[in-house]
Formats: C-alpha cells, structure tokens, sequence
C-alpha cells in the first residue's frame, strides 16, 4: 500500500527520525519533509493529495489550534496527527474536537506512533493509553476532585494567547499573529492572569512552563 504522509516539524532531527519510523510502518509510502506552515500549505495546493499530516503544534507560521481550519480548508479528508511537546491533558481533546485525528506527545515510543498511524488510517481517532486512563478517572472523579493543570480551565483561545504570551510575545505581535485587535488580546490577558492567579508576564511564564510541558 502507497500512502503520502507529510511530516511537519521544524526540527531536521524529528523530520529524519519520523521519516525511517513511517518507512518502517508503511515502506511504500511517499513522505514529505517540511519545517514550515507556508509549505504545508503549498503542498496541500499543488494537486498532490496527502493521506496522513504529522503536524508539530509550535510550526512555524501556524496559528495553533485555527491550524486545523487552514489545513481542512484545502484538503478536507486528510487525516492529521497532532505530534508535540506540550501536555497531551491541556490539549488533546481540543485539537480532536478542532478536526485533528490523533495526538501524540513527542516521547512516544516507536511501536505507539506506528499505532497511532494504523489507527487514524483507518479512520478511528486516536488517543494515547494514557490519556485516555486520565480521562476516566477525571469521569470518576467528576464533581469531587479540583482541576489539577489551571491551563485547563483556559478556553482555546485564551490558551493560544497565553502560549504566545509565554513565548515572550508582546500584545501588538500576538494580535498580528492572530488577526485580533490589540484591546482583545489585553481583555483575554487579563482574564488569562485571573485564572490562573498571577500578575505579571514573568508569573505567567513561570506556572506555564510549571504546567505545559509533562
């Protein structure tokens, strides 16, 4: 079986790395290495379809979560597997329910991203064990334990800019990057450092870098 699977990361390593791991898992297979949204874009729009998307959630040029929109505007049946860093508790689900197939958190293991694939190519979604144990305990728990991660109780788009804000991004460049007017992103910072009880940028980076990355 031949399949296109684009491989988007900004890392040449991770590329190469994912690259050999799809070639294992599928040997016919045509793989695209790319480190940036703009090309993943080009590619989706030069005529030659793509099967699977392997997409870094930190590409740059991407918009974090309105990823999913830009890349189902063009190509609506390609499946994507969100692959990332970040805590798979703060945003998995959000990027399944954005249109995303799967998530997967970069120290996955070789047999676990092969699963992934097979699952998504087979048009299920895909969630790690982990995640999914987590999420029935939450289930149990469900009115009687508090929010561990205060990153979750952020909507999608205040999580967007509290990522950006932690990046060291200032209010007029995270109002660039996200087509928003300067007065929103102040509105949604003011209700990102009440949620999550600090007061300063400094604060906010600390508890996100605490919180965001397992």
């Amino acid at each position: 079986m031949s399949i296109h699977v684009a491989i988007v990361d900004d890392h040449s390593s991770v590329r190469v790395g994912m690259k050999y791991i799809v070639y294992e898992w599928m040997p016919q297979s045509f793989v695209s290495l790319i480190d940036d949204m703009q090309d993943l874009l080009h590619l989706l729009t030069s005529g030659n379809p793509v099967d699977i998307i392997i997409l870094d959630i930190d590409i740059p040029g991407g918009n974090n979560l309105q990823m999913i929109k830009m890349i189902r505007d063009i190509q609506r049946d390609v499946r994507i597997l969100m692959h990332s860093a970040s805590d798979e508790l703060v945003y998995a689900l959000r990027y399944i329910d954005l249109g995303a197939n799967g998530y997967l958190q970069k120290d996955s293991s070789e047999n676990e991203i092969k699963t992934a694939l097979d699952t998504i190519l087979h048009g299920k979604k895909y969630l790690s064990p982990g995640l999914k144990d987590s999420l029935l305990q939450s289930r149990l728990n469900l009115g009687s334990v508090a929010t561990v991660n205060p990153l979750e109780d952020l909507s999608n788009r205040e999580l967007e800019v509290c990522r950006l804000l932690a990046q060291g991004k200032g209010v007029t460049e995270v109002a660039e990057m996200l087509f928003i007017h300067t007065s929103t992103v102040g509105t949604y910072k003011a209700k990102i450092y009440d949620k999550l009880g600090v007061r300063n940028v400094k604060e906010l980076i600390d508890k996100f870098r605490l919180y965001e990355v397992t």
